[in-house]
């Protein structure tokens, strides 16, 4: 049928958030960094696609409507996304404040409109988009379809030829393809999406070839028999689609198990952004031997943000492997009271004599509940919501030491990260000069005179895209890579306030 959905429509789950998710969820997108914040909200649309609910979704809709106040243009991408699928009309005059602001910005754009399409009647939002000067233009019409159908008249009527469609068209194809959205007849009539979506594995855009994967990924029946790219040379695409094609190796324990030795060759990746990809695509993935790999790839991984992703799958596991399960003791009883470690683990977990092993080292240790000690009990939000809401960038980098941080700790995280930040600077002022660097001098200025957690946290941010060659700024790479994996892992002993 001409409108027909890939797959016939979406697979859903029943019930509502573990206690423990909502909390981690919360907290990082609250609290995290920017890449955490993005990965939380990309996890709570996951399970919100699933049908799991909210058990409280008020307090849910808050942490991500203060996110579409980040700086971070994929945080308020996927801000938008989340809200798209657990927003209501309350949310929206704050959702058309941002959404206006973005018009600059395609992608955050047209997930915005995506998200009004999602609450609003089709005359109502019609209205508003007549109001705001934007025509029904195949781009238009693909983002307000891709959770709404009222557009689906709109939707069957568009064709899509893959030689001469833009790359913001096709774009926004993919993302309809994922969200099993896409007519099948979006590009051919006698061909459907779920034959061409391989086409652009690899296509010279980068983030079209990346998407296709994620789609492939995201959407229940298609499968690694709709990659166009043999999996033994999936290491030689670009760094951020390796990342999404080792997640279609992940997509389920028989394909993983298959191609084993591929899992390890993107574990031993030289990207950090391809092994984050393995280690997410793992999280609640088990074959026989993958216990003895990731214990293995964990003792000599370098960036906290993949170890803490490894320690997850092995609570997520622990059930299965005696090792999976005192690293991840480990990993629980070393971990700061401060990040959201331990909330990660606790999210993760689904072995009762774990989980009750969590909870004797956080009252042997005397640890106030983690969403209490950071929210005060309850998620507010007094932000005004008439102009750009500023998100500090607190770091979820573990482990740290046992117990509440004393004094002479954090003193000794102060004086370290001082040291390292005034390194970074005197590196920084010897590259030319240019609009980022000046931004980045300024940063790490500001982090130096006064090291607390958000400072620094926006610092590190910045060093970690950089160590991916994510940066304007010449022979700064490789040193990145080294001054992050210095001041990441301390940041969990800084103070709030200086």
């Amino acid at each position: 049928m001409r409108g027909r959905q890939v797959g016939g429509g979406r697979r859903r789950a029943k019930g509502s958030l573990r206690p423990e998710e909502q909390k981690f969820l919360e907290v990082t997108i609250q609290n995290g960094t920017d890449s955490n914040k993005k990965q939380a909200l990309q996890r709570l649309c996951l399970l919100a696609r699933r049908g799991l609910k909210s058990s409280s979704p008020d307090q849910m809709k808050a942490v991500v409507l203060y996110a579409l106040g980040s700086s971070d243009r994929k945080v308020r991408r996927w801000s938008f996304n989340a809200l798209a699928l657990i927003g209501d009309h309350r949310d929206v005059p704050v959702m058309e404040t941002y959404w206006r602001q973005s018009f600059n910005d395609s992608e955050v754009f047209e997930a915005g409109l995506s998200a009004l399409a999602q609450i609003l009647d089709k005359p109502t939002l019609l209205q508003v988009l007549s109001a705001n000067g934007v025509a029904l233009s195949p781009r238009v019409i693909m983002a307000v379809a891709q959770h709404h159908g009222a557009f689906e008249e709109e939707l069957a009527g568009l064709r899509l030829d893959l030689r001469n469609a833009n790359a913001g068209e096709l774009r926004s194809a993919t993302l309809l393809i994922g969200l099993q959205r896409a007519p099948s007849t979006l590009f051919s009539d006698r061909h459907p999406v779920s034959s061409v979506i391989g086409d652009l594995n690899t296509h010279e855009d980068g983030i079209i070839a990346q998407y296709s994967f994620w789609a492939t990924a995201e959407h229940p029946d298609l499968d690694l028999s709709s990659v166009s790219v043999p999996p033994s040379v999936f290491s030689q695409l670009k760094p951020n689609v390796q990342a999404w094609a080792y997640r279609v190796l992940t997509k389920d324990k028989d394909t993983a198990e298959k191609h084993n030795e591929l899992i390890v060759e993107g574990s031993e990746s030289d990207h950090a952004s391809v092994r984050e990809g393995v280690a997410m695509g793992l999280r609640d993935i088990f074959f026989d031997s993958l216990d003895t790999i990731i214990i293995d790839w964990s003792l000599s991984e370098d960036d906290i943000v993949i170890r803490e992703k490894l320690w997850e799958h092995m609570a997520a596991n622990a059930q299965h492997s005696a090792g999976y399960r005192e690293e991840a003791e480990r990993a629980y009883r070393h971990s700061s009271t401060n990040s959201a470690l331990r909330a990660r683990l606790e999210a993760a977990c689904k072995e009762k004599g774990l989980s009750l092993t969590f909870k004797k080292i956080a009252l042997q240790t005397g640890d106030p509940d983690l969403f209490t000690q950071i929210s005060g009990g309850n998620v507010t939000n007094n932000q005004t919501f008439n102009g750009s809401v500023q998100t500090g960038a607190l770091s979820n980098a573990g482990p740290g030491n046992t117990g509440n941080i004393n004094i002479g700790q954090q003193q000794q995280a102060v004086s370290a990260v001082e040291a390292e930040l005034k390194a970074l600077l005197s590196d920084l002022q010897r590259q030319p000069a240019s609009s980022e660097k000046e931004k980045v001098l300024a940063a790490v200025e500001d982090a130096v005179k006064a090291p607390t957690k958000s400072k620094v946290g926006k610092v590190v941010d910045w060093l970690k895209s950089a160590k991916e060659g994510m940066t304007s700024i010449a022979d700064i790479t490789e040193k990145a890579g080294s001054f992050y994996t210095k001041i990441a892992p301390a940041l969990d002993h800084l103070p709030d306030l200086l």
